[in-house]
C-alpha cells in the first residue's frame, strides 16, 4: 500500500513540476517576443484632426485632406440612435445652405454595433429623406477609434487648417456651429 500511495505522490509531484514548467516556458518565451505597441493618439481641441480615407454612399473616396484650407463639420452617428435621428433634419437644412463657409461630413460604421450594413443603410437613408447629407462608411471602425468616439452624436468642428476648434458629445444646434465656425480661422 505504502509503494501505491509513494507511486502516486511521486506521478503527481512529477506532474505538477511539468506543469510549472510549462508555465515558466511560457512567460519566458512571451518575455522575449517583441512587444507590440499600439500607440493612440490623444484628441483634443488645438490639435491636429486624424487623417482618414473612406467611401461615400456613392462609392467615391473620401480624405479629410482633401478638405485642407476648409473648415469641416464631421458628425459621428448611427441610424439606431435616437438622438442622431431627431438631430438629422437640422442638419439637413444647414447642408442645404448655399452660403455655409465649411463642408459637412457625417461618418457611420456599417455592421458595427447594429449599424445597418453597406447594403442596408442607402435605402434605410433615403427612405428617412434625408438629402444634402454626405455619408461616409467607416467599415473597420478605425476613423471611430482614432477620434476616440465614445458616445454618439460626437462632432468634430474642424478649422480651415485641420485643428480641431471644438468637440461636441451630443447633437449641436445649426445656430451653434455656425457660430463655433465664424470664431474660427
Amino acid at each position: 500500500m505504502k509503494k501505491v500511495m509513494f507511486a502516486g505522490l511521486s506521478l503527481l509531484s512529477l506532474v505538477v513540476l511539468m506543469a510549472c514548467g510549462e508555465e515558466e516556458t511560457k512567460k519566458t518565451q512571451a518575455a522575449q517576443q517583441p512587444k507590440q505597441q499600439t500607440t493612440v493618439q490623444q484628441i483634443s481641441v488645438g490639435k491636429d484632426a486624424p487623417d482618414f480615407t473612406l467611401q461615400s454612399m456613392d462609392g467615391k473616396e473620401v480624405k479629410l485632406s482633401d478638405f485642407k484650407g476648409k473648415k469641416v463639420y464631421l458628425k459621428f452617428w448611427a441610424s439606431w440612435c435616437g438622438p442622431c435621428k431627431k438631430s438629422m433634419p437640422e442638419l439637413m437644412e444647414l447642408a442645404a445652405k448655399p452660403d455655409r463657409d465649411f463642408e459637412i461630413l457625417t461618418v457611420i460604421a456599417p455592421g458595427i454595433q447594429g449599424e445597418k450594413t453597406v447594403e442596408q443603410f442607402p435605402q434605410w437613408f433615403q427612405e428617412q429623406g434625408y438629402k444634402d447629407i454626405p455619408v461616409l462608411y467607416d467599415t473597420k471602425a478605425t476613423t471611430f477609434q482614432a477620434y476616440q468616439i465614445r458616445s454618439i452624436p460626437t462632432e468634430y468642428l474642424i478649422d480651415s487648417q485641420g485643428k480641431i476648434g471644438k468637440i461636441q458629445f451630443g447633437a449641436i444646434s445649426n445656430a451653434y456651429a455656425e457660430a463655433a465656425f465664424k470664431e474660427m480661422n
